[in-house]
């Protein structure tokens, strides 16, 4: 074989092993990355991977994205990679069991009807078509379940979302929360009229059972707990929650000191306060007997003020908490964006079982104050309120998730009380047998909500009368801790996910400094040209009434104008002070990641030019 012959064999055979390899290692090393970014922001978790990894049947993601319109938002354009990153990774994961496509609908088009009808919800722009930035997922039976928007702030989420829907599609029967309650709009059927408006909005993703004051037990399959203000419980249904609890582990407890819906119940329905009794030893949290008020917070109410008038002010009894003290380390508080509206709640106190661990999910102001719950009974002004108010320099939480195992308070089941008609007491037997056979300790890890208000769960507190539509976050929160008591428990590890957004540190510091070290300059120089200012509009006044100024006056105007215009040009200066040592930072990084390594590149390469003429000069 001549040697160009072999030469060109050679060559094609390199090639072919090249492409072989190539497509080999996309197929191979598909699952391999190599994630360089701050708390590894483009891999799974271990949970995450569990949850896709154990897929019996496939998944379809369809990213639904009007590429055309988002680039003209950079913030929106950017999150749409990070979106296709963690969808891509997803499928790389699953073992070929995640589908993932991309649709653009154009506008008035059929493709455009379908995802509307699939649930995704698009967003305004300025320009005439709208923005579709969503999910839909598609199992082998048809199921269809959405993501609406996938929304730039909530990108530590995205992860979270893009599992649980997953998570959904593989198990699209929807949970089972049981009911217990004393309070008449959680005993009501969901469907009903009288029902409270988050049973409403539940029944569409859960499979809602009003559990009856004298259960002997919970409903088969209960999959969530939910006690709102209960009722005092006998010691065999104490047991009956608190085996639940070691087997299943999942519910939202809601307990008060002094409940302001329960109080106008009528009859004999009224339970001013709910404790959980024997229960709180197996739990370890239990709720303070005083109620919270938080001036700060203070939600507007009317009041009489005399003459038949009524004013607006601030009841303390009822602090409307900001995102601002609510967590943004769990799903259920951190994207949340309006207040969460509480009437004369009381404070959680944790006693942890080893092997429990507790986090605060809703917090008050270290202004808060602890008030007898008689006089929030009473149904105080807020002028009594705050006659009694002395801050207890601490924040007290309202709102707190337990996790870990428990131990049951109980040594051995209970006896039922005795039932003497037959027919009821067979049937009571028949109810005894689901109650399943007694632990002593959790099979699985519990994940328990504590809120230590019961009004919070009132429509009246967070529900516009006028339409009907939410004023307030309270249903959010609700629904949002259902939805992560009720989904994969491999989903709960995710919630403690970092965020992707890292803040500038090193901005935030520069610019606490300027503002420290010049905000009383600036406040200085604005009461200067207010003050000035002032004068000036006064004497200006007076001559555009006609009046005759005297010239002193005339020479005043003047002066002030002169002295406004001064006091402008200093405050100027001092707010191009605020900025001084932030932008010097940003012409450093600017110097740094722009002129510095062409700088040094072209170091190194005169250097090497130099080095190899001497080297060839002493050849030479």
């Amino acid at each position: 074989m001549r040697k160009s012959h072999y030469a060109i064999l050679a060559s094609l055979l390199a090639g072919i092993i090249f492409v072989g390899l190539n497509l080999a290692a996309w197929k191979w090393l598909a699952p391999a990355r190599a994630d360089f970014t701050a708390n590894g922001l483009y891999t799974m978790s271990s949970s995450a991977k569990r949850v896709v990894q154990r897929l019996v049947e496939p998944v379809e993601l369809e990213l639904v994205y009007s590429r055309g319109v988002g680039a003209e938002f950079p913030a929106i354009r950017a999150h749409a990679d990070r979106v296709r990153q963690l969808m891509n990774e997803i499928a790389a994961q699953s073992g070929g069991k995640v589908k993932v496509r991309e649709t653009e609908p154009e506008p008035f088009s059929d493709e455009e009807d379908r995802v509307v009808a699939a649930g995704l919800t698009p967003a305004p722009t300025n320009g005439a078509d709208p923005i579709y930035f969503g999910v839909i997922g598609h199992n082998t039976v048809d199921d269809n379940i959405a993501i609406p928007f996938l929304a730039p702030e909530r990108d530590a989420l995205l992860e979270y979302e893009l599992v649980r829907l997953i998570s959904q599609l593989d198990d699209p029967a929807p949970p089972k929360v049981a009911v217990i309650s004393s309070l008449l709009a959680y005993q009501a059927d969901p469907s009903e009229p009288g029902a409270a408006f988050i049973l409403r909005e539940a029944r569409r993703a859960y499979d809602i059972e009003i559990v009856p004051p004298d259960f002997r037990a919970l409903p088969a399959g209960t999959d969530v707990l939910m006690m709102v203000h209960p009722g005092p419980l006998d010691e065999w249904q104490q047991y009956v929650v608190d085996q639940f609890m070691m087997h299943k582990g999942r519910a939202l407890i809601a307990l008060d000191p002094v409940s302001r819906v329960s109080m106008v119940q009528p009859g004999e329905q009224a339970i001013p306060a709910s404790s959980l009794g024997r229960l709180g030893q197996t739990f370890g949290v239990s709720i303070g007997p005083e109620t919270v008020a938080d001036r700060t917070l203070a939600l507007p109410v009317n009041v009489e003020a005399g003459g038949g008038r009524r004013t607006v002010v601030g009841q303390p009894l009822f602090p409307a908490v900001p995102p601002a003290l609510m967590s943004k380390a769990d799903v259920i508080t951190a994207d949340l964006s309006r207040p969460i509206n509480f009437g004369a709640p009381g404070h959680l106190i944790a006693k942890l079982p080893t092997g429990a661990t507790f986090a605060t999910l809703v917090e008050t102001t270290d202004q808060a104050a602890l008030v007898p719950a008689a006089l929030a009974m009473s149904d105080p002004t807020p002028r009594a309120v705050l006659e009694a108010y002395t801050p207890s320099n601490t924040a007290q939480i309202l709102a707190g998730r337990l996790s870990g195992e428990l131990r049951s308070s109980f040594s051995l089941p209970p006896p039922v009380p005795p039932q003497p008609d037959p027919v009821l007491a067979e049937l009571e037997r028949q109810e005894i047998a689901k109650v399943p056979p007694y632990v002593s300790r959790s099979t699985d890890p519990a994940e328990i909500v504590f809120v230590a208000d019961a009004d919070v769960f009132d429509d009246g507190f967070y529900v516009n009368p006028q339409n009907g539509t939410p004023i307030s976050d309270n249903a959010a929160f609700i629904l949002n801790a259902l939805d992560n008591l009720g989904g994969d428990e491999a989903l709960t590890a995710l919630r403690s996910r970092a965020p992707a957004a890292r803040p500038m540190d090193r901005v935030d510091e520069l610019r606490a400094a300027a503002r420290d070290r010049l905000y009383a300059e600036q406040q200085r120089l604005e009461k200067l040209l207010a003050d000035a200012e002032g004068r000036l509009n006064l004497l200006e006044g007076r001559r555009g009434s006609g009046a005759t100024l005297t010239a002193q006056e005339l020479a005043e105007i003047e002066s002030y104008r002169q002295q406004a215009a001064d006091i402008r040009k200093q405050l100027r200066g001092v707010e191009r002070e605020f900025r001084r040592d932030i932008d010097a930072l940003a012409g450093q990084l600017q110097f740094i990641n722009v002129w510095l390594p062409p700088i040094f590149v072209g170091v190194i390469g005169v250097g090497m030019f130099i080095w190899r003429s001497r080297r060839r000069g002493g050849i030479a």
